[in-house]
C-alpha cells in the first residue's frame, strides 16, 4: 500500500509531532523508564517536525521547478510565434512596400495625366467662363431694361391707385358729411319732439291738478252747483277735444320723426350700398392690373427662361465639341 503526500497526511504528520511532545505517561509506566520515553517522544516529535518540513521545502522546491519549466515553454513557445509572426510582417511589409511604391509610380502617371487634361479643360472652361459672362452681361442689360419697364408700369398703375383712392376717399367724406348733417337733422327733431313731449307733459299736469281740484270743488258742491254741472261737463268735453287734437299732433309728429329715420336709413344704405359698388369696382380694377402684371412678368420670366435655356444648350453643345475634340 501506498500513501501519498497531500496536506491531510502532513496535517497528520504535525499532529502526532505535537502529542509526542505533550505526551503524559506518568503513572501508566514505571518512574524509571518515563524521563528515557519522553525524551524519545521529544526526540521523535523533533524529527517529525524537521521531516515535515523538509517535505514542505521539497514540495516547494518540485512547484517551484515546475512552474519555472512551464514558463520556460511557454516563453519559448511564445518567442517562437513572435519570430514567425516578425517574419511574416516583414514579408508582408515588403510585398506591401513594393505594392505601394508601383501604385504610387501609376498613381504620379495618372496625376501627369489627369493635370495635363485639366489644364486643356481648365483652358476650355475659362474660354466658355468667358462667353458665359459676357452673355450673362448681355442679359443683365437686357433684364435691367425689361425690369426698368416694368418698374415705370408699376409706377404708374400706383399713380392710378393713388388717383382712385384719394376718389374714393373724396367720396366718402361727402358720404360722411352728408351723414352728418342727416344725424344733425335727426337730432333736432328728436330734440323738439322731446321738447313738445316736456311742453306736453307739464300741461297736462297742470290740467290734471287743476281738474282733481275742480272735480274736489264739483264734489263739495255739487247739491248747491247743479246749475254748473253742464259747464264744467261742457268744459271737460272741451278739455278731451284739446287732448285729442294735441294727441293727433303727437301722432304726426311720430310719425314725421319715423319717417326722417327711415329716409337716414335708406340714406345710410345707399352710401353702404355706393361704397360697395365702388369697392368692387376699385377690386375689379386692381384685379385687372394685377392680372396683367402677372401677365408681363410671366412674358418676361418665359424670355429669360428661353435665354438662359439657349444659353445653356450653346454651352452644352460647345462643352460636347471639346469632348469630341479631345476622344
Amino acid at each position: 500500500m501506498t500513501t501519498k503526500l497531500d496536506p491531510k497526511f502532513t496535517n497528520l504528520l504535525n499532529d502526532t509531532a505535537a502529542k509526542l511532545q505533550t505526551l503524559d505517561v506518568a503513572g501508566r509506566v514505571l518512574e524509571t523508564a518515563a524521563p528515557a520515553l519522553l525524551a524519545c517522544a521529544n526526540e521523535i516529535a523533533r524529527q517529525l517536525t524537521e521531516f515535515t518540513s523538509a517535505l514542505a521545502v521539497a514540495q516547494e522546491e518540485k512547484f517551484s521547478a515546475d512552474f519555472a519549466e512551464k514558463e520556460a515553454a511557454i516563453l519559448a513557445r511564445d518567442l517562437a510565434a513572435a519570430e514567425k509572426a516578425a517574419e511574416k510582417a516583414r514579408v508582408l511589409a515588403e510585398r506591401e512596400a513594393a505594392k505601394l511604391a508601383a501604385a504610387e509610380a501609376k498613381i504620379k502617371a495618372m496625376e501627369e495625366k489627369e493635370a495635363a487634361r485639366l489644364a486643356k479643360e481648365q483652358a476650355a472652361a475659362e474660354k466658355a467662363a468667358e462667353r458665359a459672362r459676357l452673355e450673362a452681361e448681355r442679359e443683365a442689360e437686357r433684364k435691367a431694361a425689361a425690369e426698368a419697364k416694368f418698374k415705370a408700369m408699376e409706377e404708374r398703375e400706383a399713380a392710378i391707385l393713388a388717383r382712385d383712392q384719394a376718389a374714393a376717399e373724396k367720396a366718402a367724406e361727402k358720404a360722411r358729411l352728408q351723414a352728418e348733417r342727416e344725424a344733425a337733422k335727426l337730432a333736432a327733431a328728436e330734440a323738439k319732439i322731446k321738447a313738445m313731449q316736456e311742453k306736453e307733459a307739464a300741461r297736462l299736469a297742470k290740467e290734471q291738478a287743476a281738474a282733481e281740484k275742480a272735480a274736489e270743488r264739483a264734489r263739495l258742491e255739487a247739491e248747491r252747483e247743479a246749475e254748473r254741472k253742464a259747464a264744467a261737463e261742457a268744459k271737460e268735453r272741451e278739455r278731451l277735444e284739446r287732448e285729442t287734437a294735441r294727441e293727433a299732433e303727437r301722432e304726426a309728429a311720430r310719425k314725421e320723426l319715423e319717417a326722417m329715420k327711415a329716409a337716414a336709413a335708406a340714406l345710410k344704405a345707399k352710401q353702404e350700398a355706393d361704397n360697395a359698388a365702388h369697392r368692387r369696382a376699385e377690386e375689379e380694377g386692381r384685379a385687372r392690373r394685377e392680372a396683367a402684371l402677372a401677365k408681363a412678368r410671366a412674358e418676361q420670366e418665359a424670355k429669360m427662361r428661353a435665354r438662359q435655356a439657349a444659353s445653356l444648350a450653346i454651352l452644352a453643345a460647345e462643352k460636347a465639341a471639346l469632348k469630341a475634340a479631345k476622344a
